[in-house]
């Protein structure tokens, strides 16, 4: 029989380190990717120049190769039976629906990846046009093109702030997708079944 476990709102710092995990194996990824790029290089005596696609065509090659492998990863893990990325499975947590309690809809975590990772890409975007103007030889660049870098680095210390301050500890993406981050933990010997 499995234990009877209830949850418990998790401490912001177990968040924390729980997402750390999980840029490890993010960085992994990076490192892979790098690994690729010098092999390539070594190979064909040159480094692709992704600019060559235009900046939405950089763009998008850096959200196949970057960004959807990680979105896959959350959606995976949070859409599993385990409910949690290897982070969350290290410190007992769990993405859950926020009204049930129950397993949240696929719908629910493929809405929660991503806007979680939508900070990610909103600095992929301006930092693509940035390297795209200076790639000209310029060193003009426009105030839109600020403003979005400013938000998109604003952005991640919002959602911090909202997990740390959010009664339920709910960021933005918790909030659009109604999930919650639960700790579980095993029930109090009152709640559990009597052995005869």
């Amino acid at each position: 029989m499995a234990a009877v476990q209830e949850s418990t709102r998790p401490t912001f710092w177990s968040r924390v380190l729980a997402s750390l995990v999980d840029y490890l194996l993010i960085l992994g990824w990076m490192v892979v990717l790098a690994l690729a790029t010098v092999l390539l290089w070594l190979s064909t005596g040159k480094i692709y120049n992704w600019l060559e696609l235009g900046t939405g065509g950089a763009q998008l090659l850096g959200f196949v190769v970057l960004v959807l492998p990680v979105g896959v990863y959350l959606y995976l893990s949070e859409s599993s039976a385990a409910q949690a990325t290897l982070g969350k499975r290290q410190l007992n947590l769990r993405v859950v629906d926020a009204r049930s309690g129950g397993q949240a809809s696929k719908p629910r975590i493929l809405l929660r990846t991503v806007v979680k990772l939508l900070p990610w890409e909103i600095a992929h975007f301006s930092a693509w046009h940035f390297v795209a103007i200076a790639s000209t030889g310029s060193s003009i660049f426009p105030a839109w093109l600020y403003a979005v870098a400013v938000f998109a680095d604003v952005l991640p210390a919002v959602y911090l702030l909202m997990v740390g301050l959010q009664r339920e500890g709910r960021g933005p993406h918790d909030l659009a997708a109604g999930t919650k981050v639960v700790r579980l933990r095993a029930a109090p010997a009152e709640l559990l079944p009597k052995s005869r």
